[in-house]
């Protein structure tokens, strides 16, 4: 996802309930934004759920070819581009998300969908972006849209006991070593990385790369400087925190760790950090 920006010289960040561009609620496993979208080409690792606000078809260029939808799935990896600064509903399921194989499995780059199978909450949607939600109802929407979402999925088989085991316990600990992760799981660290990249539909390095964003980005709205997030969550200089943070979230985020952003962006809850 990728926002609008432009400048307006004096002119103060907009309010949720006045917003022209957006606002984006960012939660533990992924994100919900609506409003506008910018035409830069983008590649990202999440799976990404595309949902018109209005009628109207909007062009999706994606995976080598141009579309008009009013809803569309993305797969993780495919690169795209919006045309036309429309008006969209894009919910990011990420990576450590407990529906992201199922996603990831379905072998499909692009899947255009009817509009309509999300007309339930398309309301709702419309309540979001106007700013007349509460961020415990913007979790619970995101949740809803997920499982509405799942529905058209085919059936996937479930995920070894091993990765999953593997998973958890990189989020007890994203700073665990191949070896100790290995090891837990009895098998060699070459199988292993096979394994869950087969299972999980992502490399265990950008696995561990989602943990550590996620972890950062508790810390947006919190008055914490860029440089400090990035020590705290684990990566290794604030440069490479910003290409991996851009990369996830569609936005630099000196634009968020600021608080000075016209898209509006509901900070997360706080949470205890990992070493």
């Amino acid at each position: 996802m990728d926002l609008q920006f432009e400048p307006h010289a004096g002119r103060p960040p907009s309010s949720p309930s006045t917003s022209s561009y957006g606002r984006m609620h960012m939660q533990r496993e992924g994100f919900l934004y609506a409003g506008m979208v910018a035409e830069i080409p983008s590649q990202r690792h999440s799976v990404l759920l595309y949902v018109g606000l209005s009628d109207e078809p909007f062009t999706l260029e994606a995976a080598g070819q141009s579309v008009n939808i009013t809803s569309a799935l993305l797969g993780p990896g495919v690169r795209k581009r919006v045309l036309g600064r429309p008006d969209v509903a894009c919910i990011d399921v990420s990576p450590v998300h407990p529906s992201y194989p199922a996603f990831a499995q379905a072998n499909a780059s692009v899947q255009v969908w009817p509009r309509e199978h999300f007309a339930p909450l398309l309301p709702a949607l419309h309540d979001f972006r106007a700013g007349r939600m509460s961020p415990a109802d913007a979790d619970r929407l995101y949740a809803k849209v997920v499982a509405l979402a799942e529905q058209r999925l085919p059936p996937t088989k479930p995920v070894d006991p091993r990765v999953r085991q593997v998973m958890k316990l990189l989020h007890e600990n994203r700073r665990r070593s191949l070896d100790e992760l290995a090891e837990s799981v009895c098998l060699s660290k070459d199988w292993l990385v096979h394994l869950f990249q087969r299972e999980a539909g992502i490399s265990l390095r950008k696995y561990e790369q989602t943990i550590k964003l996620h972890a950062a980005a508790a810390f947006v709205n919190r008055g914490v400087s860029m440089t400090q997030v990035a020590a705290i969550a684990g990566f290794a200089d604030s440069a490479h925190f910003s290409k991996m943070w851009k990369q996830h979230y569609g936005l630099p985020p000196n634009r968020m760790f600021s608080g000075h952003e016209y898209v509006t962006v509901d900070p997360m809850p706080s949470r205890p950090m990992h070493a």
